[in-house]
């Protein structure tokens, strides 16, 4: 495991939440395999049909799409900030037995890679949580190599800016960590500004359970029951864009997603 190349201070918020609940994240049904990471894997294929040199997974998590990334790839780098979340990747990987697979610590905004050395970046349900996405982006972009690829998914808002600072607000009260959920046009402009064209794209949804949704982030019981009330007595609007369904003591929801592959001209 490598040294982390710089840590921003929302790194500290993530590990101070990722950190003690690493294990939890280790067996949650979404992060080990949802509609999500099916569309990343599709549009992560090389068209070539030959496997990658090198890819690098941002904000792996418990590991994930970075073990995903090892069966098209000579070489994987899982990176992130927590610690703990990284020891769960190595266990797991070693579980799997993967070989190519390496881990280092470090901030999205701080890659500690070469410019124009990588041949793909994904990140996957990760970049709401960085400090500084712009920077990530940027960082992203130095270290691809000319026609290198960032394919990546992430829960975004809803255009309606009212339906979005609820979704925002109900993400932050439960996760501490959390910066934001993106409109699709923001991400879009932020991936075009830096000289990348996405090329593919997918809207798959995030299906979500409360129980198990809030219990993942040990969320306190008093803002549990805010949380739950405000589902229940949601708006119009935010049950249709959210699928708000109460059903037998708890709540199916989902967060839009987006999951694209943008290529470095």
């Amino acid at each position: 495991m490598t040294q982390d190349a710089g840590e921003t201070r929302q790194g500290g918020r993530a590990q101070g939440m990722f950190g003690p609940q690493a294990a939890e994240y280790a067996v949650s049904r979404v992060h080990v395999s949802d509609a999500s990471l099916q569309e990343l894997r599709r549009l992560a294929s090389n068209p070539d049909g030959d496997p990658y040199p090198w890819v690098v997974d941002l904000g792996t998590g418990a590991g994930f799409t970075a073990f995903a990334m090892t069966e098209i790839s000579q070489r994987v780098v899982a990176t992130d900030v927590t610690l703990p979340m990284l020891e769960q990747t190595r266990r797991l990987g070693r579980d799997r037995g993967l070989t190519n697979l390496q881990l280092s610590r470090n901030a999205a905004e701080f890659l500690p890679f070469a410019g124009n050395s990588v041949d793909m970046v994904t990140s996957r349900v990760a970049g709401h949580h960085f400090d500084d996405l712009d920077r990530a982006l940027d960082e992203v972009q130095r270290v691809l190599k000319v026609a290198g690829a960032l394919v990546m998914a992430d829960s975004v808002s809803p255009e309606d800016g009212a339906v979005a600072a609820w979704m925002n607000d109900i993400e932050v009260r439960r996760d501490f960590s959390h910066v934001k959920n993106r409109k699709v046009s923001e991400l879009e402009a932020m991936v075009a500004m830096r000289g990348m064209t996405i090329v593919e794209r997918r809207s798959p949804r995030i299906h979500l359970e409360f129980n198990a949704w809030v219990a993942r982030t040990a969320t306190p019981e008093d803002e549990v029951q805010r949380l739950r009330r405000d589902f229940l007595e949601a708006p119009d609007a935010m049950r249709e864009a959210f699928k708000i369904e109460p059903v037998n003591g708890d709540i199916n929801f989902s967060w839009p997603c987006l999951v694209f592959r943008a290529i470095k001209a």
